[in-house]
Parts: structure tokens; C-alpha cells; sequence
């Protein structure tokens, strides 16, 4: 059994939304509890969101890279894309017919968790749900408080990763941050886009690209078969974009 975890991460300026899964093997709450504890904050009264400030929080920045961890670590990564937001709901719905088609999560029962207000009712969540066929293994839980359910706090974390790493590939910001021990001379620096991509690329939800071991592909694993859902809504330059950033993932030495 998986648990999985959805949360969005809106960007309306720049045509599109994303969405994120977090899948985890496991229930991770009682984890994220003592790492909540480990960085100096509750989880019972207090939620992460990555759209607060944290420049001057060094306890904050603490949290989120112990989450940074705990996602390269404990979780697997599914994304959907969509113009504007009003097919988050459904477009999150079809990415998770792929996802649990993956060789990993084919033919098990699974626990899934959205996020509030995704869709403009529980009720047409589940008739959407009920009209989609393959997700007949899958409880599904709509309308979830995240400060109750904490899986969707990393879900937050990882879709306002995977929207930057989208804004950065569309061309839309270009910022550049210090990185330490990256593996290269002190103070280094390095894209943002890039940086992201770097910490998470592990993680997303993949089958291998067939490549023999002496091809230069070897290194390279597909995301699109179960990862990646780009909704029809989507603009032409972002239906562009989005595959060249999350379609495949580059799994070699970067150093």
C-alpha cells in the first residue's frame, strides 16, 4: 500500500498551475512529527507552507531543507500541469490513474489525500472520480485539512519546487543562489532552477529508458510514462516546456 499526498502551487501570471503527489510507502506522520520536534516546531499546531517568508528564519530554512530530506529520501514524485487552476481537480485525478499504474504501485490498494479546494465540492470530486475508470484500488480522501494531514505539507513543499523548476524553464525568473558543499570550490553558484532540480531528481516517479548500459542514455529514466500529466488546458509554450523539464531525468554524475 501507498500513501499518497496532493497539494498545488498556483502561478496564474505566468498561464499555468502544477500540482504534485507525494508518495510515500508509508503513513509518514509520526516521522514528520519528530522532525517537526527535531527543528524546533510542533506539527499539531504548526503547518509548513513554503509561501512563507523565510529569508531571515533560520529555523524556518531549517524545516525545509529536514523536508528536502525527507522527500529525496522517503517520497516519490508525480506532477500535473494545467492552465490557469480550474482543472486541477480533474487533471489530478487523471495523473493519478498513471501514477498507479507504475511497476511499483500496480495492483495494491492505496490511500490518497487532496488537498482543500481543488475541486468546487466534495460531491463533484467524487463524481468526477467515480467516472474515471483504473482508480478502483485507491481510497480517496478530498477536502483535507493539511494541518491534520501532514503528507500534504510535503506535497506543498514539492509542488512550489516543481513550479519554480517550471518558471525557470519557461524563462520566467533567473535567479541565481550559493550552494555549499555542492561538490565544487567554495561558494559556488549556481541556477535556482538548477539547484531544485539537483536535490529532487531522485525522486520522481520513473521506469528505466530501456538505454543499453553503454549508451549515453543509460543514466536517464522516463517520468512521463506514470509521472507526468500535462492537461490539454495547458498553453502551447507551456505543454512545451514541461516535458523538456520533467519528461526525463538525468540521473548521472553532475559534479
Amino acid at each position: 500500500m501507498a500513501y499518497l499526498y496532493l497539494d498545488d502551487s498556483k502561478h496564474h501570471p505566468h498561464g499555468f498551475s502544477l500540482a504534485a503527489f507525494a508518495i510515500c510507502d508509508a503513513d509518514p506522520h509520526e516521522e514528520l512529527e519528530a522532525l517537526f520536534v527535531e527543528c524546533g516546531f510542533d506539527l499539531s499546531s504548526y503547518e509548513y507552507k513554503s509561501s512563507t517568508a523565510m529569508r531571515d528564519n533560520p529555523g524556518l530554512q531549517r524545516l525545509r531543507n529536514a523536508l528536502r530530506g525527507f522527500v529525496s529520501s522517503k517520497c516519490q514524485i508525480a506532477v500535473c500541469i494545467v492552465d490557469g487552476d480550474k482543472q486541477i481537480g480533474p487533471a489530478s485525478l487523471a495523473l493519478l490513474k498513471k501514477a498507479i499504474l507504475h511497476p511499483k504501485l500496480r495492483g495494491q490498494r492505496h490511500q490518497v489525500f487532496f488537498d482543500e479546494g481543488l475541486f468546487s465540492s466534495e460531491s463533484r470530486a467524487k463524481t468526477i472520480a467515480s467516472e474515471i475508470s483504473g482508480l478502483d484500488d485507491c481510497t480517496i480522501h478530498f477536502e483535507q485539512d493539511s494541518q491534520r494531514v501532514s503528507g500534504i505539507q510535503v506535497a506543498d513543499l514539492i509542488a512550489h519546487t516543481c513550479g519554480t523548476m517550471l518558471l525557470d524553464a519557461l524563462g520566467k525568473i533567473n535567479k541565481i543562489v550559493n550552494v555549499p558543499n555542492s561538490g565544487y570550490d567554495d561558494g559556488v553558484e549556481i541556477d535556482l532552477g538548477f539547484e531544485m532540480w539537483a536535490g529532487i531528481r531522485y525522486s520522481f516517479l520513473s521506469v528505466g529508458s530501456g538505454a543499453d548500459i553503454d549508451d549515453e542514455d543509460f543514466a536517464v529514466v522516463l517520468v512521463e510514462p506514470h509521472g507526468l500529466y500535462i492537461d490539454p488546458s495547458a498553453s502551447p509554450e507551456v505543454s512545451v516546456a514541461a516535458p523538456k523539464r520533467f519528461g526525463s531525468m538525468y540521473l548521472g554524475c553532475i559534479h
